[in-house]
């Protein structure tokens, strides 16, 4: 049967389980943390946003001042 100092320590090893692993996340990314508190990891970076136009033949989406969506019909030189 299940003691209560047994349920004491059960709860007490969960914890520390929890708790080292936040504390590990944090060290981490502390870690990972360049200058000006950038984060240098690839997966993490993002780039700026885009304005996007719509080709006037096919309709897909480019990237405003895109040189070709891809298609041998596109108006936009290739």
């Amino acid at each position: 049967m299940f003691s209560f100092t047994k349920l004491l320590v059960l709860v007490a090893v969960i914890a520390f389980v929890w708790f080292g692993w936040r504390w590990f996340q944090r060290w981490e990314l502390e870690r990972r943390m360049g200058e000006g508190g950038r984060v240098r990891d690839k997966e993490t970076r993002r780039l700026p946003a885009e304005d996007m136009a719509a080709c006037r033949i096919c309709g897909v989406y480019v990237a405003q001042g895109a040189k070709s969506c891809g298609r041998a019909e596109c108006p936009y030189p290739r």
